[in-house]
C-alpha cells in the first residue's frame, strides 16, 4: 500500500483550519483518512492519502495545497508531507516546514 501523509506540526494545530484543508483536498477528488492522537503530551494530526499512483497524487496535492497561490502561505510553514510504501525501507520527505531538512523526490 502506498500513501502520502500530511502532518500538521503540533505547535500549529490551534490555528489550523481543518475544514478548509479538507475542502481543498476534496476539490481535487481526494478524501484522506484522518489520524489524530496524543503522544507524550503532544497532539498530532495526520491526513493519509492512499493511492496506486503516488506521483499523480503528489502533483494534485501540490496544485491544491503547496503551490496554490492563496493557500501555500498557510500550509507550507506548518506541515510535513511524506510518502510511504510498505515495501520501502525509508519514508520519503516530500515537504517539510523546516527548509533545512532534506527533501526527496518521487521516482
Amino acid at each position: 500500500m502506498q500513501y502520502i501523509s500530511i502532518q500538521i506540526a503540533p505547535e500549529f494545530l490551534a490555528q489550523f483550519d481543518r475544514h478548509d484543508f479538507l475542502a481543498r483536498a476534496r476539490a481535487v477528488g481526494r478524501t484522506p483518512e484522518i489520524d489524530e492522537f496524543v503522544e507524550k503530551g503532544e497532539h498530532y494530526l495526520q491526513f493519509h492519502f492512499f493511492t496506486e499512483a503516488p506521483k499523480i497524487l503528489w502533483q494534485d496535492l501540490q496544485k491544491a495545497l503547496y503551490n496554490h497561490p492563496e493557500y501555500r502561505h498557510v500550509i507550507c510553514p506548518i506541515s510535513i508531507a511524506v510518502y510511504d510504501d510498505e515495501n520501502a525501507s525509508d519514508l520519503l520527505t516530500l515537504h517539510h516546514f523546516d527548509r533545512n531538512e532534506k527533501i526527496d523526490q518521487l521516482k
